[in-house]
């Protein structure tokens, strides 16, 4: 009979039913965690393109904005270059502001991290740009916003002066050299305006022609002195005014031409700038949608991994499970079936289908110790059935011979008692012979032949006390050999109680064997369960049988060691009884041998009666002896009839406790 080593996995069946489960679980836990970490990572990657589209867009959107920022520039300067103001200075210089914050937005955002050139490149167009306009605005209020301000008001000024002077001058008939004058005047304005209109070294050229002209009539003109230099005074301011002016004006151009190259760079770097946010946003696209796609795949690459790998896993734990639960089924229904020789499945390690096997393997052996142990009952009971029918064999001849010897007991306790009241009946005879013959030896000294006949008559009292003596001491004798046989008879009786006492101890020893197999019968039905309850009610039925068996036991062993008690009570009596019956067959036998010396000492006074008066002292003190004797023999008697009615008081109280103790053992 061997067992099977049966695992699916050598893994797996070092796990318990419990881990494989929990471990399914956890695979289908990390299956979605797996499911759920993939989403995550595409939906941060998705994410992260998303706000890169976003950052692309809000970049386009910021790119576009500092396009339209550096074009409202640009149109701001075309606007003050044409009517300057330090209104469109302000505003200029706002706008600018606003360009250098958007230019710093744009480069906070990540989608131009590769265009730090290209925005420090504009940052520094529009740092020279604000340079550049400062200046321009700086020789602007030089040269006047207006023609009340700057060299333009100067100019106006000294121009205006000289006009009014020769219009106050012609006003009285000045004469037409005042009028020249005036030409002259008007002829140098008209070239200043035209070089304040055009700026061309042209209109310059033709301004020191008209401003030669008009000094060298100065010269000619015949006009007080004091006019004239009052003219060439403010002229002088007037033409040193329109060369500082000339000169603000080159500046202006100088740096109206460098805000001119400036401004045609930046629109190529914020092109740059939109392309970047283009070329960004396009990425960003691509690579939503390639992480879109990447996600798709990896999810539903993860959902069928785990379509596949999880019902294969799970296949698997389950067979790991259901297999040697199987095969453990089947062993357990060959077990129920009574089948004892089947072979086992064993499962290594501690797990739950370990302990399992390892529990049907045990009840298998319980069952092969149930059935040896049913074997071993069944001939222990029929070695019980045959000690009890000894036990009744024994049990009846020691009935008989009880019943017999406390029969035999009986009728000698009634001869001691019809003894022993021979022996008084003859002690009173012997006492009152006794008495006569003392008498008779009295007179036998008075009276010879009186002796002679009384010798006479004395001889044959001594005969019939001599044959009464005799049966006395028949009697005795016969008694003493009862009450020997009676000893015998009770030393047996005890014997047989000490085998039967034995045989109670072996009864004992069974029923606690019994009691202690059907504890662990109860023992090893508890740890199997529920497929131990028959077995543990088997084992309980048991274990009452053997616990009444024993008390059974017990109170035989108690009545035994009473009737041990009792017999020896009564082999005690009896043996006293027999010291008794031999004393009285001693003072029988001297009682005889008083008799016949009595007898002797009568034939003796017959034949001598001349010697019976030198013998009658003696015969007085014989018959004293004979008298005492008689009385000893009374008092013999007596106690042998008190001991013979205490015998048979014994010998019936014996009779109850073998009658008791048999009717106990027949009902145990």
């Amino acid at each position: 009979m061997g067992f099977r080593s049966q695992s699916p996995s050598p893994f797996l069946s070092r796990l318990s039913v419990k881990s494989r489960i929990q471990a399914l679980s956890a695979l289908t836990i990390a299956g979605l965690l797996a499911i759920g970490g993939v989403y995550y990572w595409s939906q941060g990657r998705l994410d992260e393109a998303f706000d890169r589209i976003s950052g692309s867009a809000v970049l386009k959107q910021q790119a576009a904005a500092l396009s339209e920022s550096t074009s409202a520039l640009r149109t701001i300067e075309k606007r003050y270059l044409s009517a300057p103001s330090s209104e469109l200075f302000q505003a200029f210089d706002t706008q600018l502001q606003d360009a250098g914050e958007q230019l710093a937005v744009i480069a906070g955002n990540p989608g131009v991290a590769g265009y730090g050139a290209e925005i420090e490149e504009i940052s520094k167009t529009l740092a020279r740009t604000q340079t550049a306009f400062s200046r321009l605005d700086e020789l602007q209020a030089q040269i006047g916003y207006d023609e009340a301000s700057g060299y333009r008001s100067v100019l106006n000024e000294r121009a205006g002066a000289v006009k009014a002077r020769l219009a106050e001058e012609m006003k009285f008939g000045g004469g037409p050299d005042f009028e020249k004058l005036a030409r002259a005047i008007l002829a140098v304005q008209l070239a200043e305006k035209e070089y304040t209109l055009n700026g061309t070294p042209e209109a310059v050229a033709v301004f020191e022609q008209q401003f030669a002209a008009f000094e060298k009539l100065l010269k000619k003109v015949y006009i007080s002195d004091a006019i004239k230099k009052d003219f060439a005074d403010n002229m002088a301011v007037y033409k040193e005014t329109f060369a500082l002016y000339n000169a603000a004006k080159a500046d202006k151009t100088e740096v109206a031409d460098t805000l001119e190259t400036l401004f045609q760079l930046v629109p190529p770097q914020v092109a740059t700038l939109n392309q970047a946010a283009g070329t960004e946003q396009q990425n960003a696209v691509e690579q939503f949608e390639s992480t879109r796609a990447i996600a798709g795949l990896a999810i539903g690459g993860t959902i069928i991994a785990l379509l596949v790998v999880l019902p294969a896993i799970a296949l698997l734990i389950g067979q790991s499970i259901a297999g040697p639960l199987e095969r453990l089924q089947r062993a357990m229904e060959a077990l129920a079936e009574g089948q004892t020789d089947i072979d086992l499945p064993v499962f290594g390690g501690k797990a739950e289908l370990a302990s399992m096997s390892r529990t049907v393997a045990v009840f298998r052996e319980n069952a092969v110790e149930r059935h040896q142990l049913t074997a071993s009952q069944e001939i222990e009971n029929r070695q019980r059935e045959d000690r009890v029918a000894r036990l009744d064999g024994l049990i009846g001849r020691f009935e008989g011979t009880v019943s017999s010897a406390l029969d035999g007991l009986d009728r000698a306790n009634d001869e001691l008692r019809q003894t022993s009241h021979s022996m008084e009946q003859a002690a009173d005879d012997v006492a009152n012979q006794s008495d006569e013959a003392a008498d008779a030896v009295r007179d036998a000294a008075e009276n010879v032949t009186s002796a002679a006949q009384s010798a006479e008559e004395l001889a044959l009292s001594i005969s019939e006390i001599s044959g009464q003596a005799e049966k006395s001491t028949e009697v005795a004798q016969n008694a003493a050999r009862k009450a020997t046989s009676t000893v015998a008879t009770m030393r047996e009786l005890s014997g047989a109680a000490d085998r039967i006492g034995e045989v109670m101890g072996l009864i004992r020893d069974i029923a606690s064997q019994t009691n202690l197999l059907a504890l662990n019968a109860t023992i090893e039905a508890a740890r199997a369960g529920d497929a131990g309850k028959g077995f543990a009610v088997v084992a309980a039925e048991v274990k009452q049988l053997a616990d009444q068996t024993s008390r059974a036991t017990e109170d035989i062993a108690t009545q035994i060691e009473a009737i041990q008690g009792s017999s020896g009570q009564a082999v005690q009596a009896i043996d006293e009884v027999s010291r008794i019956i031999s004393d009285m067959e001693n003072l029988a036998s001297a009682v005889a041998a008083a008799v016949v010396q009595q007898d002797q000492a009568v034939r003796a006074i017959s034949e001598n009666v001349s010697h019976a008066s030198d013998r009658s002292d003696t015969g007085v003190e014989r018959m004293k002896q004979v008298g005492m004797a008689a009385d000893l023999a009374r008092s013999n008697g007596a106690e042998v009839h008190t001991l013979a009615e205490s015998l048979g008081k014994e010998g019936e109280l014996i009779r109850q406790e073998i009658a008791g103790f048999l009717t106990n053992v027949r009902s145990a």
